[in-house]
């Protein structure tokens, strides 16, 4: 194996984290030695784990829940999908400090392929306008759907989320209760199957033969396919977009993609 590959997850918190395995699984296919360690990290504290990663010899992170935001001013350079986002997820350390990307739409585009989910004249449903849309929404408008619609409890709030996309693209935000307009794929981008639940979603947004995307995985992606498996609509958990954001990292890191069908093998027994 080529030498040791220093790597960390920061997050609070971070115990749940399966980036360690992924990354391990990774370098397992590409023989390198991966050493990717989940640290727990508030806020304040980043800039200093950061640089003790760095003077351990460390040369890339992914960054988790709560730190997407303050990880953008840790970085002097951001990719395009960050700069949309308002959100890092990986950094790679260069002689001048550290570049800042998001691979969390890119993972999403990567796994609706390999799912044979076409997005080039789709029109696209997100429920929920938080941060995981606001990651997602550039790379998506970037394959040129018909429309993207994104809907949420508060009204203001997606229609200022499509607002800030509109330059990009079709996109419509507004409230759970809006007129239906029929949709082809769903995009579930909520955390609610972590309590549980899922938004309900009134009749009429969806097609007969629509795709559901739950951006959860494991237990809290069984409320949403509970709910498509009811209407006879094929549903898919996040897991891919979790290992093919991981993927997009692995390769800013290491100029070499893993493969997520393979480490997807390895992760689906357990979680599913």
């Amino acid at each position: 194996m080529t030498p040791s590959l220093r790597l960390a997850v920061f997050g609070d918190p971070i115990s749940h984290s399966l980036s360690p395995r992924i990354h391990g699984l990774f370098g397992r296919q590409l023989g390198i030695e991966v050493d990717y360690r989940a640290i727990r990290c508030p806020e304040d504290e980043l800039p200093a784990k950061l640089s003790e990663l760095a003077a351990a010899g460390g040369i890339g992170a992914n960054l988790t829940l709560p730190l997407k935001q303050t990880g953008l001013r840790q970085c002097r350079q951001l990719d395009r999908p960050a700069r949309l986002a308002r959100a890092v997820n990986t950094l790679k350390l260069d002689e001048q400090g550290w570049l800042g990307f998001n691979t969390d739409g890119p993972g999403l585009v990567l796994d609706l392929e390999r799912l044979g989910i076409a997005l080039t004249d789709a029109r696209i449903l997100i429920l929920g306008a938080g941060g995981a849309t606001a990651g997602i929404l550039g790379p998506l408008l970037a394959k040129k759907p018909a429309c993207i619609t994104v809907l949420n409890r508060t009204a203001a709030r997606a229609a200022g989320l499509a607002e800030r996309f509109a330059h990009l693209g079709a996109i419509a935000g507004h409230s759970l209760d809006a007129p239906a307009q029929a949709h082809d794929l769903l995009l579930q981008a909520t955390s609610l199957g972590h309590s549980g639940t899922m938004p309900a979603l009134p009749a009429g947004w969806l097609v007969p033969d629509a795709r559901v995307y739950d951006l959860n995985y494991g237990q809290a992606h069984r409320p949403v396919a509970h709910w498509a498996e009811r209407y006879g609509w094929k549903a898919d958990s996040g897991l891919g977009m979790l290992v093919g954001q991981a993927a997009l990292a692995f390769e800013i890191w290491t100029g070499q993609r893993p493969s997520v069908s393979a480490a997807l093998a390895s992760l689906d027994a357990d979680l599913n």
